[in-house]
């Protein structure tokens, strides 16, 4: 072979080497870099409607719209197991079976052991057995109505969260029968503290959750300052009237402005009273702050409904918790958070 066929042969070769370079650094762009920077240091946020209200996540982090997606996944198929109003629940499938052994998943059976618990701490103010007063009420249904002294007294009947039996070893339950389960008052907790659960595991840099008034948090803002939470004005809703710095934590609202209908110029809202069946009265809102959504969310039913003086008590008994608590006379600051809230 002459000089020219060895240098021509020697070109293609250097040809077909550089060739291959390039296609496996291209490749190794697009397969390996692209979604290196994907995720890193991006920032996602959704909205989406479930429990009946309008839930935000925002995560900040590597693989942020992976796990926004996740964290609404796992949110929903609570939701399906939890909700009563939903036909495949299980707690619909314990109502249906009332006064019979159901069988349910630990998180169900978790979740109903949480909530008797928390009637135990309240002493049954807060009360998961109140379904059928609720739906006396229209509350679920949408069909609004005030009832009468013996319809009451009849659906009162049923409610006794201490009647409620559980086969923890197999994972039964079982309610008496004409009682109905609702957990609405500790289920949306439960479900936005697995949300921001999944998000912990996954160790981002920082996240939100806000389900209607249900708040959960994880690091602090961009600018390494703790979140800052408003708290709507009872008397103006649509006005921010106090802002919480969040740092870590929970907090949750309980208002008579969030759901309720008129009637002969009286106001009717969702926040029962387990003792005579009627809206609790005397408070306004009730805002608490805590390690977790699921204990603020039982905690902001149970002050309401305790009221203005019962409710401080209770508050000042618990570690670890802090409330606003709005009457329409006055307003209390716990504390531990008097120091930190501001006022517009």
């Amino acid at each position: 072979m002459n000089g020219k066929g060895v240098n021509r042969k020697r070109s293609l070769v250097v040809f077909l080497v550089l060739l291959v370079l390039g296609l496996l650094t291209l490749m190794g762009y697009y397969l390996l870099y692209l979604p290196y920077l994907e995720a890193v240091n991006t920032s996602t946020q959704r909205s989406m409607r479930l429990m009946d209200t309008v839930v935000d996540v925002r995560v900040d982090g590597r693989h942020s719209e992976r796990l926004v997606a996740e964290a609404f996944a796992t949110m929903e198929g609570l939701e399906k197991t939890l909700s009563r109003f939903m036909e495949e629940s299980e707690i619909a499938a314990i109502n249906r079976g009332a006064g019979q052994w159901v069988q349910v998943s630990p998180i169900t059976l978790e979740v109903i052991e949480l909530g008797l618990k928390m009637a135990d701490l309240t002493g049954g103010i807060f009360d998961i057995t109140i379904g059928a007063v609720l739906d006396l009420w229209g509350f679920g249904s949408g069909y609004y109505r005030v009832p009468s002294e013996e319809e009451l007294a009849e659906a009162l009947a049923t409610v006794d969260y201490s009647k409620v039996e559980i086969n923890r070893e197999q994972g039964l339950v079982r309610i008496p029968e004409g009682t109905v389960l609702d957990l609405g008052g500790i289920a949306k907790g439960y479900i936005v503290d697995a949300g921001t659960a999944l998000l912990r595991e996954a160790k981002v840099e920082r996240s939100i959750i806000n389900a209607g008034g249900d708040i959960s948090t994880i690091g602090r803002r961009p600018d390494n300052m703790p979140w800052r939470v408003g708290v709507q004005d009872p008397q103006k809703p649509s006005e921010i009237r106090w802002i919480l710095p969040l740092d870590g934590l929970s907090v949750v609202t309980s208002g008579d402005y969030q759901r309720y209908f008129m009637h002969n110029d009286e106001r009717y809202h969702h926040i029962i009273d387990p003792r005579d069946g009627y809206p609790a009265k005397g408070l306004r809102s009730v805002t608490i702050v805590g390690k977790d959504s699921v204990t603020s969310d039982t905690l902001s039913t149970a002050v309401f409904v305790l009221g203005w003086e019962d409710g401080r008590a209770l508050v000042e008994s618990l570690p670890d918790i802090e409330a606003i608590i709005v009457s329409d006379t006055g307003t209390w600051v716990s504390p531990g958070l008097a120091d930190q809230v501001t006022k517009q």
